[in-house]
C-alpha cells in the first residue's frame, strides 16, 4: 500500500475551470494554492470535491493517484472505468480500472493523501 498526496492533483484539475469564468474582480489563485489551506480540508470534503468533478477530471485524479503509488502503478496508461465504493473506515473510496486490465482501490484520508491498493482483478465495468 502506498500513500500519495492528491490535493494538488485536484487543484490542478480544477484550475482550468477557474479560467473559464468571467468576473469583474481579479481572481486570487494564490489563496487557493497556499499549502496551509489544504490542511483544513477533511477527507469527506476532499471526497466531495472529487465526486463533483467532471468525469474526465475525476479520472485524471484517480489516474494520478495510481501512477504516484509506485512502480506497480507506473504501467497504468489510463483509467478506463471507475466507481465510488463503500467508505473504508469512514473515508471516501473509489475503485478504478487501469487499461481495462487491473483494478485499484483509492481511499482518501484526512491528511489529504490517498491510500492506493492494487493491482487486483477487475470487478467493475
Amino acid at each position: 500500500m502506498k500513500r500519495s498526496t492528491i490535493t494538488l492533483a485536484v487543484l490542478a484539475a480544477a484550475l482550468p475551470l477557474a479560467a473559464c469564468g468571467s468576473s469583474s474582480e481579479p481572481a486570487n489563485n494564490a489563496a487557493a494554492m497556499a499549502p496551509g489551506n489544504a490542511s483544513v480540508m477533511s477527507a469527506d470534503a476532499l471526497g466531495a470535491k472529487i465526486r463533483n468533478l467532471p468525469e474526465g477530471q475525476r479520472r485524471g485524479v484517480l489516474f494520478r493517484a495510481i501512477r504516484d503509488a509506485g512502480p506497480s502503478g507506473a504501467s497504468c496508461q489510463s483509467v478506463t472505468a471507475m466507481k465510488e465504493a463503500a467508505s473504508v473506515n469512514g473515508n471516501p473510496t473509489w475503485n478504478a480500472v487501469c487499461d481495462g486490465t487491473t483494478q485499484w482501490t483509492i481511499v482518501l484520508t484526512a491528511d489529504q493523501s490517498a491510500s492506493v491498493t492494487g493491482p487486483g482483478p477487475v470487478t467493475i465495468k
